[in-house]
């Protein structure tokens, strides 16, 4: 089943202090890299580059950016579809961030898992939400 990555995961596999959710992250990563079900909307990569600056710098950021690329993760526009769904989840759940509809969105319109440890996705009944 394709899966949807959450910046958290991106975040969690780049800078985790934990040893074993580094190891949980890569390996979750290269399957679904394998299997071609690794989807990574873009506003994921907005919010993963700006975390990234932030914590360590545009250099690094920037770095981060292009292994993001060249990871093999199939990158999903924001479209005229997922931007109506993310507008229509945004209206009935209304404490939900914009950025976690849109992602929301691309799962439900790819018919894909969430992959991420954010609770907000568990108030979205239309989503499933899976971690590492």
């Amino acid at each position: 089943m394709k899966e949807v990555l959450d910046s958290r995961f991106l975040i969690e596999h780049y800078y985790s202090t934990n040893t074993e959710t580094k190891q949980k992250t890569s390996k979750k990563l290269k399957e679904l890299i394998q299997r071609k079900e690794g989807l990574l909307p873009t506003i994921v990569i907005s919010e993963t580059i700006k975390i990234i600056c932030e914590k360590v710098g545009r250099e690094e950021a920037e770095i981060c950016y292009l292994s993001i690329i060249v990871s093999g993760l199939q990158i999903q526009e924001l479209n005229s579809k997922i931007a109506r769904q993310a507008g229509l989840l945004k209206c009935q759940y209304k404490s939900i961030p914009m950025g976690d509809c849109i992602i929301a969105s691309t799962a439900i319109i790819n018919q894909a898992k969430i992959l991420s440890d954010d609770s907000h996705f568990d108030n979205i009944k239309e989503t499933k939400r899976s971690w590492i």
